[in-house]
């Protein structure tokens, strides 16, 4: 072929998968490295999460003192994951986890936090911890990028102070929990933020990133340091591929074709199909609509369509990181809506006014169990979240903030006339406004206050497991998950079945590498992230999404490269 440019190693995609497997492949010698992406800015979902990584018995979580092993850790997977989970790759992930954090921090400059009281998904299961095996990245001050830093994919403005001041994970939890000291942490935050010259007269943005932004950004920067390229607004067309095996691909840069070979390996970390509403209506149940995701608009499956061109197999693709969300008259980006619904004093009903769910239990298994109710005659999306007077006194909603800092009389009309939020006197009325059945309300909410007052709930038994309390209130009792929804006004806000992210695609080993529906290997090529089927497809813990990206491409990076890390 005729080459218009030559390297090493090849990675598409611009994520925390990709920058690692770049980063990784460089320190153990591939030589040329290129990263290309096909956004205008790097980082993609990546940047956009919340940056957690689930990684048991990681350095950081050892030195603070967690009491973890892989053993225990491999019979929580066990207990989680599906029966036709690989059991190699699920060894190859625990094993390689904590190496790869480990590298990332001794080579990379790579720096991350163990939060010690976020549990495992499903608390109730053998082997599952309380806290310690979540990392979320250190604050990054962005100015350390330099012009690179207006190129960063920004963190969901979700997960921040008024869509500008930067959070972490675990301020956020306090924030939105308005735990005791809340108030004076959010002042602090405010004042560190408007204090902040000279940046303040340079960019509206927080020069502290947090999340996945604050992530991202520690790789960018280490590749800066490295003299590693990243090509942004470089679309992948078309896998090449010579007797088998892939040696480079056909991309659109500049609004020209080119071809970029890769002499050891391509590894495509390029995302899932999130924003692809054709393949979302081709693998995913239904009902399923593009402008209901969090993902970022560059995720059209473009490396599974190649891939599969390639001769590769797909596994997994009826399935997507699912999560509610609220889909904001006015802004073009989905919420996700994972804290709101699981403080006590809510809940969350179809249009007959019924329950679909453990409104406290994890997000994703949430909409799991509504997709598994779905029905024509009792249909769980739309669904409508509806509290009292109390609970937007105290608790955080989206948009709403709380009555506190954003009293009904500054809500946009917008919020009212498009169908989002509705208010009334009573709960008949609020069913009304909704079109969500009144009877069926009026008994759901009748027995939520039951439930309050016993502190036991029949149904669904919110509140049961520790991952419940978690969001809870702890000042409320006897269960910090429920609390009766009694004081007019009432509201409901709308709801979707909505995702960050698709979680099917290319299959791959224990190695990473692209595999055909036969089990053998495509030479040269590897996948990692979303464009490849999930491991941690039911997310037992929290960054089930990102830790396995990461630790899959370091070792793809190691075999592409004949080498194990030192």
């Amino acid at each position: 072929m005729d080459w218009d440019h030559s390297v090493d190693v090849l990675v598409v995609g611009s994520g925390n998968g990709g920058l690692t497997a770049a980063l990784t492949s460089h320190e153990l010698g591939a030589g040329e490295v290129l990263v290309i992406e096909k956004a205008a800015r790097y980082g993609g979902s990546s940047a956009r999460s919340g940056g957690g990584l689930w990684i048991p018995c990681n350095h950081y979580a050892l030195e603070a003192g967690a009491e973890d092993s892989l053993e225990d850790a491999a019979t929580y997977l066990r207990h989680t994951l599906p029966a036709d989970a690989e059991p190699r790759r699920i060894a190859a992930y625990l094993r390689a986890g904590p190496e790869m954090i480990r590298f990332l921090h001794e080579r990379i400059g790579a720096r991350y936090v163990s939060v010690g009281t976020y549990p495992d998904y499903f608390t109730t299961a053998p082997g599952a911890r309380l806290g310690h095996r979540l990392l979320e990245p250190e604050p990054f001050w962005v100015d350390a990028l330099g012009a690179e830093a207006e190129r960063l994919e920004p963190t969901h403005p979700q997960i921040s102070m008024f869509g500008r001041i930067s959070v972490t994970q675990r301020e956020a939890h306090d924030l939105a929990g308005q735990v005791p000291g809340s108030n004076r942490l959010a002042a602090t935050l405010l004042w560190r933020y408007l204090s902040d010259f000279p940046w303040r007269l340079r960019s509206r943005r927080d020069r502290r990133v947090a999340c996945g932004a604050a992530g991202v950004a520690r790789l960018r920067l280490a590749m800066l340091q490295r003299g590693l390229p990243l090509w942004l607004n470089t679309t992948l067309v078309e896998l090449l591929t010579q007797q088998g095996r892939a040696v480079g691909v056909l991309a659109e840069r500049d609004g020209r074709h080119i071809r970029i070979r890769a002499r050891r390996g391509v590894v495509l970390a390029a995302g899932g199909f999130d924003r692809n509403q054709a393949m979302r209506e081709q693998y995913l149940p239904q009902p399923t609509d593009a402008r209901w995701s969090a993902g970022v608009d560059g995720n059209q499956g473009d490396a599974i369509r190649a891939g599969v061109a390639a001769g590769a197999a797909l596994g997994r693709m009826a399935g997507a990181w699912w999560c509610t969300t609220f889909c904001v008259p006015g802004e073009d980006l989905a919420r996700l809506a994972i804290m709101e619904k699981c403080s006590p004093g809510c809940c969350v009903v179809n249009q007959l006014g019924r329950r679909i769910g453990n409104e406290s239990q994890n997000y994703m298994s949430y909409v799991v169990e509504a997709f598994a109710r779905h029905s024509a005659a009792s249909p769980s999306s739309p669904l409508w979240m509806v509290f009292d007077a109390r609970f937007r006194r105290k608790y955080l909603v989206g948009p709403l903030f709380n009555s506190r800092l954003r009293p009904d009389w500054l809500l946009p009309r917008r919020f009212y006339r498009d169908n989002f939020l509705a208010r009334a006197g009573s709960v008949a009325e609020l069913a009304r406004a909704t079109g969500i059945d009144p009877a069926g309300l009026e008994r759901t909410v009748a027995a939520m206050n039951d439930y309050a007052r016993s502190g036991r709930d029949p149904e669904f038994g919110r509140g049961d497991s520790a991952y419940d309390h978690y969001y809870g209130d702890p000042e409320v009792r006897p269960n910090p998950c429920l609390a009766p929804l009694e004081q007019p006004p009432f509201y409901a806000i709308r709801m979707w079945l909505g995702d960050f992210g698709t979680h099917g695609g290319l299959v791959t080993d224990e190695q990473a590498r692209v595999c055909r529906a036969s089990g053998e290997p495509i030479a040269g090529l590897y996948a990692v992230g979303n464009c490849s089927a999930a491991l941690l497809s039911t997310y037992p813990g929290p960054g089930s999404t990102l830790g396995p990206a990461m630790t899959f491409a370091y070792l793809a990076a190691q075999h592409l490269c004949g080498a194990a890390a030192p």
